[in-house]
């Protein structure tokens, strides 16, 4: 009886393997020239959506430029608008109850009357 390897015939299976071995590099440059295929059309496709959207970005980046200075103004316009409506509204009371002399603190203008009343804004 002829004895049988569990791998078969040894010198078919080193052939075999020798074979594969030999295939390997091939198939190793193979696969790293489909790799780096890969990465380049995925490199050139992001650098073509990146063009495409500056165009499409380009009227967003416009419009919120635009919307934050109009908001800086409005908050500009506020504080003195506030200080106008203030000073108006001070005038308006003061001459509904009557002329009287001008206290100056701060920058701020009130009236008092001349009646004994409590002053409308301490300015001494």
């Amino acid at each position: 009886m002829h004895r049988v390897d569990a791998f078969g015939n040894s010198p078919g299976v080193c052939r075999k393997l020798i074979e594969g071995i030999e295939g390997l590099s091939g198939w190793h440059k193979r696969v790293h020239q489909k790799k780096t295929e890969t990465r380049q059309k995925i490199v050139d496709g992001s650098r073509k959506a990146c063009r495409d959207s500056d165009d499409a970005v380009g009227s967003h980046r416009k419009f919120a430029r635009r919307f934050v200075e109009g908001i800086r103004k409005l908050a500009g316009n506020a504080k003195g608008d506030r200080r106008k409506e203030d000073r108006r509204t001070c005038r308006k009371i003061a001459g509904v109850c009557g002329t009287g002399k001008l206290l100056v603190s701060g920058g701020w203008t009130a009236r008092t009357t001349e009646s004994k009343r409590r002053p409308a804004a301490d300015g001494e």
